[in-house]
């Protein structure tokens, strides 16, 4: 999930009514694979909601799975970094109105990343290897077709001037620690906390947060568990 550049061409402009929340019911119904941080290419398994989907080291989308309703993340008011950021449009209204609140809080926080294509994500990460080596980037960003991005409900922040590590983002700066108080209440969680390696087979991401919708957010935020579990619950056709 690390900053890369910009979408595809092809999007719709502009925001008509609201599209509907998630609606979200357990089903439980597939039984996923134990080691999850063992590399393959197995197809995402079939969820309730496209936004809940299960993506992984082990689970991936196809190379063709483009998002049909990607808007400007301008279009929903954001200040955002160089280049054209798009969400999906069941996305834009949460994501502008969490602009809205950390403007009213005297922030300033920018989006760098946004939807990325896989053949984006293929080249991100063969960046990565080329610079740390292929272990290394496996632990950094995702391989094509894992990753969240791809999904046009993930998203990359950040603040300006920010000089410190990423990882310290969300502790040592305003920004970083407002948007990992108040995310969940407009409907995006951190996909990769910090100490949960195990579980989400990546590194610390404080930058990077998925949205799954308002009350899928704060039912995970009221179970504790790291979003990849809590996906788990929604599994099924």
């Amino acid at each position: 999930a690390t900053p890369a550049g910009s979408g595809p061409e092809q999007l719709v402009a502009g925001l008509g009514t609201r599209p509907a929340q998630p609606t979200i019911v357990p089903r439980y119904s597939v039984a996923l694979v134990a080691d999850h941080c063992v590399d393959r290419d197995l197809p995402a398994p079939p969820v309730v909601e496209p936004v809940l989907a299960v993506l992984d080291r082990t689970y991936a989308l196809a190379a063709d799975d483009v998002p049909s309703d990607l808007v400007e993340a301008a279009t929903a008011g954001l200040d955002g970094a160089s280049g054209l950021k798009l969400v999906r449009e069941v996305v834009a209204e949460d994501l502008g109105e969490m602009h809205a609140a950390w403007r009213s809080a005297g922030m300033m926080i920018v989006v760098e990343s946004a939807y990325r294509s896989h053949a984006e994500q293929a080249a991100t990460f063969a960046g990565w290897a080329a610079r740390i080596g292929k272990a290394g980037a496996l632990l950094r960003t995702a391989r094509p077709g894992h990753s969240e991005h791809q999904l046009g409900t993930a998203i990359d922040v950040t603040s300006p001037g920010w000089s410190g590590r990423f990882g310290d983002w969300a502790v040592d700066s305003a920004e970083g620690a407002w948007i990992a108080a108040h995310a969940w209440e407009y409907g995006f969680v951190m996909s990769y906390p910090a100490d949960s390696q195990d579980e989400t087979c990546y590194g610390y991401e404080p930058w990077h947060y998925r949205w799954i919708g308002r009350e899928a957010a704060a039912d995970q935020r009221a179970t504790g568990l790291p979003l990849r579990r809590f996906l788990e619950r929604y599994v099924g056709s």
